[in-house]
């Protein structure tokens, strides 16, 4: 059993006292924020807990443990650890160790663009990706849907994993642009001489 001082329990008791009573006030507009991003996060394709962390974590003004997650939004280690965990993947947070420090903290992507580029790669991989392995498919059918005398299946099949390719090849080449690149395409047909 390791020796722990005293003085150093009573000082994390204190220190975590004065932290719930500051949190407080901030707690319910965090907690709303949160509700609001799972709202409007649904139709990315992404978890709710996951969102719910997404937007709690958004509204932090300093990078948070996993321990801060839990007791803010009532989940277990597992939860909170794999929203976490998820959140890195999607490169929607960013997870690092300070120096001297045993826990891995996590801070939101504060970039809104770097956001939403992180979005719409995971969303390509999750949905182009897959139709990709679609044309495949279909290009092996191939002789026996015509044999079948489904050749009309097989081509409107393949429109659609033509159109996706399409898709992806576009997304791929403007994923490599800046964010200045994307406002000048957007608003170019905009302007007026």
């Amino acid at each position: 059993m390791r020796f722990i001082p005293k003085d150093f329990l009573l000082s994390q008791k204190i220190e975590s006292l004065s932290k719930n009573k500051g949190e407080n006030t901030k707690t319910q507009w965090e907690l709303e924020f949160s509700k609001r991003w799972v709202a409007v996060g649904v139709h990315w394709g992404v978890p709710k807990t996951t969102l719910a962390v997404h937007g709690w974590l958004m509204a932090q003004a300093a990078p948070v443990s996993t321990d801060d997650v839990m007791a803010a939004l009532d989940l277990s280690r597992g939860g909170a650890h794999n929203a976490l965990q998820s959140l890195v993947d999607w490169k929607l947070a960013h997870a690092f160790k300070p120096l001297g420090a045993r826990q891995v903290r996590y801070a939101a992507e504060d970039d809104p663009f770097a956001m939403l580029m992180a979005i719409i790669h995971k969303r390509r991989e999750q949905e182009l990706v897959p139709l990709a392995e679609l044309a495949e498919w279909n290009a092996e059918m191939k002789e026996e849907l015509t044999a079948q005398g489904r050749a009309e299946f097989h081509e409107r099949i393949g429109g659609i994993a033509h159109r996706a390719r399409q898709l992806d090849t576009l997304l791929v080449r403007t994923a490599r642009e800046d964010e200045g690149w994307w406002w000048r395409w957007l608003l170019g047909p905009l302007r007026t001489k």
